[in-house]
This record gives C-alpha cells, sequence and structure tokens, in this order.
C-alpha cells in the first residue's frame, strides 16, 4: 500500500500546477460564501437559525451521492482485475478512500437538514425546477430532470460489464477512459453548485470536487498516454 499511495503521489503532482489555475480562476467569478446553513460530521446546527437550502443544494447532493458510488464500483472492478498498473491501482485507491469519505459526509448534511425541518413543515415537499428556495421546512424530493440528476459521465451496464470481465492493459486502459468521462460529469455538477448553489457546505463540497477531480483527470490522461 505504501508504494501505491508513493505512486500516486508522484502521478498527481505532475497534475496540480494546472488545476490550481483553474480554481484560482473560478474563485474570482464565485460570490462569496454564505454562513454555513448544514452541518457536516455528525454535528447538527441549530434548527432555529440555519438557512434552509435550497432546491439546488438539495438537488447536487441527491445526483452527487449516485455519482460517486459508481466512481467506488468502477475503482473496485479495476482493484479486482490481474495484471494492472500500480500507478493506476493507487489511483483506484485514492478515489474508493476520497469519495467514500464524501459520501459519508453528504448523507450527513441530508440527516441534518431534515433535523432542522421546523415543527410544522412537511417533508417531501417539492418546488418546481425553476424555484430559487425550496418551501421552508421541506425537503426536495425526485430532483428527476433537474441538471443535477442527469448524472452525466456514469457508465452504463454495459460498460460496467466489460471492465469486470477484462484485465491487464485492457482493464487498465477501460478503467482510465469510463473514469475520466466519469469525473468530467462530476465536474460539471460541482461547477453548477459552485455557482448556483446557496449552501455554504455544499459549495466547498463542488470546491473540493473541482480541484481534486480535475487533478485526478490530469494524472488519468498521463496514464493514459503512457498506455497507447
Amino acid at each position: 500500500m505504501r508504494n501505491r499511495i508513493a505512486a500516486l503521489g508522484v502521478v498527481l503532482a505532475l497534475s496540480t500546477v494546472v488545476v490550481g489555475a483553474t480554481a484560482v480562476a473560478l474563485a474570482l467569478t464565485t460570490p462569496e460564501d454564505s454562513a454555513p446553513q448544514a452541518a457536516a460530521s455528525g454535528a447538527m446546527t441549530d434548527a432555529a437559525t440555519a438557512a434552509y437550502p435550497t432546491l439546488e443544494d438539495h438537488c447536487y447532493i441527491e445526483g452527487m451521492i449516485p455519482h460517486h458510488e459508481q466512481a467506488l464500483e468502477l475503482s473496485r472492478l479495476v482493484l479486482g482485475a490481474p495484471g494492472v498498473r500500480e500507478r493506476t491501482r493507487a489511483l483506484a485507491d485514492f478515489i474508493v478512500a476520497d469519495q467514500t469519505a464524501e459520501i459519508d459526509t453528504m448523507r450527513a448534511w441530508q440527516t441534518a437538514w431534515r433535523g432542522a425541518i421546523p415543527a410544522e413543515g412537511s417533508a417531501g415537499g417539492h418546488q418546481g425546477h425553476d424555484a430559487a428556495q425550496a418551501a421552508a421546512g421541506t425537503i426536495p424530493t425526485g430532483c428527476g430532470d433537474h441538471a443535477h440528476m442527469q448524472m452525466k459521465g456514469m457508465a452504463t451496464a454495459e460498460q460496467l460489464a466489460a471492465l469486470d470481465a477484462a484485465d491487464g492493459v485492457a482493464a487498465d486502459r477501460m478503467f482510465l477512459e469510463l473514469m475520466i468521462a466519469h469525473h468530467e460529469g462530476a465536474l460539471e455538477m460541482a461547477e453548477n453548485a459552485v455557482r448556483e448553489g446557496s449552501n455554504a457546505f455544499v459549495r466547498n463540497s463542488g470546491k473540493h470536487v473541482l480541484v481534486e477531480q480535475q487533478r485526478e483527470v490530469a494524472a488519468m490522461t498521463a496514464l493514459l498516454a503512457e498506455a497507447s
């Protein structure tokens, strides 16, 4: 595992400069964050003072959790394939650790938001897609065709089956190609969250995805070129 981590450090270090420029550009065009509106890591926000998250915030989380879950599935498939390069395995290991933590955090936010519903509120409400603010005391459900729920970059069942059946160079290359497309979909979702979301925790999550996954895309692109 130490060798994998060291290999990953070399690969990701090569892409840090490229990502830095993108992150700075986005920061210059992003409004100042609002005060924290939801709790992370199990700490609950005072329901009496917390502003309720918007529809954009809810739909980002509702879409990003299953999107991350497929990244875990792709990573575990390549980790189970024989003959895959150690640097590719190191990257898959990192994705599993990083995105598992993000899923846990986003689920904690959902729990905190539900816990902050006023006593007179009712769960399960849903505003129209063009509404700027979810109704106070409601949890939007079934975001459906909302932009954050289009799940861009998701691999098909056939692609997952093909990766599961592959090994060696074929599995290595297939994983990188699928994960690059998958990350690019997540990047679009994250950019929307940063630009359109109101909740400070959601916006910070989007910024983390933008920085980390752009760095990983650069690393995977380099690994894919080496495999040519």
